[in-house]
């Protein structure tokens, strides 16, 4: 039950939506239903929360009410711990359904409420053909099934579809003022050309796509907030960054900022867009996403356009996607001068030459560091007959647990550290900076690299770009099979 109360209910959320400030009634007869709680769960986004509450009588009867009508969008009857069905709400001063618990869709019945005879009409049809396409899918499945037969069934299922589409586009022919019909024309997928006259089918394949991402939003009313009081707004984004943008950081920067441009037109729709895909790029785990959340978190979570959140929302948003900004994928790698296990200072640009470089933090006393480091140089020292690259490994302790870890571990890098002195007295800090040994940014690497765990590792390019990062060897491996082959092209 508390999952449904979602963070949400913490945020500032502005509810104001399309209603009006006019009274309304939900009443709903379910047979069947006992004398218990009953919920109305609304939509923001993704995330679900309970927006109000009423009983139902032995008989079965439930009534919502209240001086002003909750926004437009689609709600959940919530009770007994499950959801029952979903209702649409949309400045109807009277909405009266009756149904039964045997089939709570199938046996519903609107008394009163044009959104929800629409809205259950749809439901009863798309049932009717999921029941009328499942002995077709079982068909396709089987592996009895000849070629011919599947060809046959895959047919009849594409069938189905268009008429599934049918359906709803002459709803929103014939009802456009309606909510329901709204909600379809969200939905609505770009009816893509076949490109027949095109012979080259990997062509073809290439304008359908460019034509879907084209048209993808064309049938998106971003200044309409009721869109966002559905799961529909939100699977139609999730869907767009997943399955169409391209997967790499400067194409989903240009469409996150397309995106957002146009969800300016509605302070809730800008509002669950930017905090959507910021909260999405800052959990990623793939490599690269860094850079999408500190360009949205830099962009669009200001003092300016974030009015949802306060200050020190904003500046830990801010000061995090300040840190990323220059660590990301196809940056120049930030310079370090550390001193060495002979006491000399290495500068990385200046000494390192090579056409690649890995850059490794790590330190002696972490566990996983002890078994990714041998690893690490096995791997590099296999490598290094046939692939120009040299290791700069980078310690926070310049002492002797470091140099023995080092040799005993055979590590064939450009092993630095943070002298011990500097620890001990911080006037040996500044001097080694005013003789032009270091830099602040080297003696604090840890806040220059954002190294909040170790080992972490970089792949650099001979002139230090960034190639990729948080990699362990395993997936070094691979980044350097890819561009062994890149580089036989």
């Amino acid at each position: 039950m508390k999952k449904i109360l979602s963070i949400l209910l913490i945020l500032t959320i502005s509810l104001a939506g399309y209603a009006e400030n006019k009274g309304f009634k939900i009443k709903m007869k379910i047979d069947g239903m006992k004398e218990s709680p009953c919920y109305l769960i609304n939509y923001f986004g993704q995330q679900r929360y309970y927006k109000d509450t009423a009983q139902f009588d032995n008989s079965g009867l439930v009534i919502f009410e209240g001086d002003e009508a909750h926004h437009g969008g689609i709600y959940g009857v919530y009770t007994g711990g499950k959801l029952l069905f979903e209702i649409v709400i949309n400045n109807e001063a009277l909405v009266d359904l009756e149904t039964d618990t045997l089939d709570y869709i199938g046996n519903m019945k609107i008394k009163k409420s044009k959104e929800n005879e629409i809205f259950f009409n749809n439901l009863k049809f798309i049932s009717e053909k999921q029941k009328a396409s499942e002995p077709l899918r079982e068909k396709v499945k089987s592996e009895k099934t000849s070629d011919k037969e599947k060809e046959k069934a895959n047919e009849e299922l594409a069938a189905i579809g268009d008429e599934i589409i049918a359906f709803r586009l002459n709803i929103i022919k014939e009802h456009p003022d309606l909510l329901v019909s709204k909600i379809f024309k969200t939905m609505k997928e770009p009816q893509v050309p076949d490109y027949n006259e095109i012979e080259s089918d990997s062509l073809k394949r290439l304008l359908k796509y460019q034509y879907v991402k084209k048209h993808y939003w064309d049938d998106v009313d971003f200044s309409d907030p009721r869109i966002n009081y559905t799961p529909i707004f939100h699977n139609k984004l999730e869907k767009y960054f997943k399955s169409i943008v391209y997967p790499m950081p400067d194409s989903i920067i240009k469409d996150v900022d397309l995106v957002i441009e146009k969800s300016k037109a509605n302070d809730d729709i800008f509002k669950y867009t930017v905090h959507h895909l910021l909260s999405s790029y800052e959990k990623s785990k793939i490599m690269g996403m860094d850079g999408v959340f500190s360009h949205i978190g830099l962009n669009y979570y200001t003092h300016e356009l974030a009015y949802w959140a306060d200050s020190s929302q904003i500046e830990k948003v801010q000061d995090r996607a300040r840190k990323i900004a220059p660590l990301v994928i196809g940056k120049q790698a930030i310079n370090l001068s550390l001193l060495d296990t002979g006491n000399n200072w290495i500068n990385m640009y200046k000494d390192v030459e090579s056409e690649y470089t890995v850059l490794v933090f790590w330190d002696p006393d972490c566990g996983h560091c002890k078994k990714e480091l041998p690893k690490l140089a096995n791997y590099v020292d296999s490598i290094k007959t046939t692939v120009d690259i040299k290791v700069y490994s980078v310690s926070s302790h310049h002492n002797e647990q470091w140099k023995k870890f080092i040799r005993e571990n055979r590590l064939d890098f450009v092993n630095v550290a943070v002298p011990k002195d500097v620890y001990e007295d911080q006037q040996k800090a500044t001097e080694y900076i005013l003789r032009g040994f270091t830099d602040l940014k080297s003696l604090n690497y840890n806040t220059t690299y954002d190294v909040y765990t170790t080992p972490q590792i970089y792949l650099l390019d001979k002139g230090k770009k960034i190639i990729a990062k948080k990699l362990d060897t395993d997936l070094l491996k691979t980044i350097m099979d890819k561009e062994k082959a890149r580089k036989k092209k």
